[in-house]
């Protein structure tokens, strides 16, 4: 509980407080262990949650610009001067890059992709005009025949998201809207190059995603690897835990009461068991004890996420 208070002070936006705690504790009422044992389970699993407030998060988005969108250009843009440091001319040169890029939130226009677009924008000082929505790429409908690309002098399409986890969404976006995209610069005879950056990635959804043949460059500022899963062999959230408490029980707690509230993705969306959260909202890929608001199982969460709605 100590630690857990001065994450909650200093790292979490004081989002979470003694009474919002002890409501999320009740939720574990003796269904798998004694109360005591999974309320031990559950404290240990909150005191190794991660989460990312709003000055984190904007400060991630402005790595995105830098090291996953400039750096590069800037580096090939050298390469192709004769390794030139000439600051001027590659600084000439990249903003002839960036005017013909176009960045654009990944998924639906209410979802978290392009909310963060706002404060990135904000953070990389970038012109209104480098940003569209989706509709805005061709002259018409995807699947349309003969349609074209809408913007004279497109390079690049940048895709802006925080969390790429089992690459479901942008396996969609392959299918849906970027064959055709492709398709249409390819009639025009024009080169385009089709990027998807993400704040934190699991590794299987990059490696998904990167094998698409929808996009050219697929990066994260953060890549998570298997010690960030809850339950994984080489997790590091039991590597220090005492000896009363076991991987093996916390699993089975977290699965059980995760499968009485969302059901068939009791560790989180893809078996994704993560322990992740942001200011703007809480993966689905993280395990749903945290964030699950069930009114149907009356479960009150210490970290509520806003659902979509279909």
């Amino acid at each position: 509980m100590s630690r857990i208070r001065v994450l909650s002070d200093q790292v979490w936006e004081q989002t979470v407080q003694t009474p919002d705690i002890e409501r999320w504790l009740s939720n574990f009422d003796g269904k798998v262990a004694s109360v005591k044992e999974e309320h031990l389970h559950a404290l240990h699993l909150l005191s190794h949650f991660n989460y990312f407030g709003s000055r984190e998060i904007r400060e991630l988005l402005k790595a995105v610009f830098r090291d996953l969108y400039r750096y590069p250009i800037i580096q090939s843009l050298r390469t192709a001067n004769g390794g030139s440091r000439d600051s001027k001319l590659l600084n000439l040169l990249f903003q002839q890059e960036l005017g013909a890029t176009r960045f654009l939130g990944m998924g639906n226009p209410s979802e978290s992709g392009s909310h963060l677009l706002y404060y990135f924008r904000q953070e990389n000082q970038l012109s209104k005009r480098l940003f569209i929505h989706q509709h805005e790429i061709l002259d018409r409908a995807p699947g349309s025949p003969d349609a074209r690309l809408a913007i004279p002098g497109l390079k690049r399409l940048v895709f802006i998201d925080d969390l790429l986890g089992s690459g479901s969404q942008a396996t969609q976006y392959s299918q849906k809207l970027l064959q055709f995209v492709r398709a249409a610069a390819q009639a025009e005879n024009r080169d385009l190059e089709i990027c998807y950056f993400t704040l934190f990635a699991k590794a299987e959804g990059l490696a998904l995603s990167r094998n698409l043949a929808g996009f050219d460059r697929v990066n994260a500022v953060h890549e998570m690897d298997a010690t960030e899963s809850a339950f994984h062999a080489h997790s590091r959230v039991y590597a220090s835990a005492s000896n009363t408490l076991s991987q093996d029980d916390g699993r089975e707690i977290a699965a059980r009461y995760g499968e009485l509230v969302s059901p068939g993705d009791g560790l989180g969306f893809g078996n994704g068991q993560l322990l992740l959260g942001m200011h703007h909202n809480i993966p689905d890929n993280t395990l749903p004890i945290f964030w699950r608001d069930d009114s149907a199982t009356q479960w009150t969460p210490i970290f509520p996420r806003y659902n979509k709605v279909y």
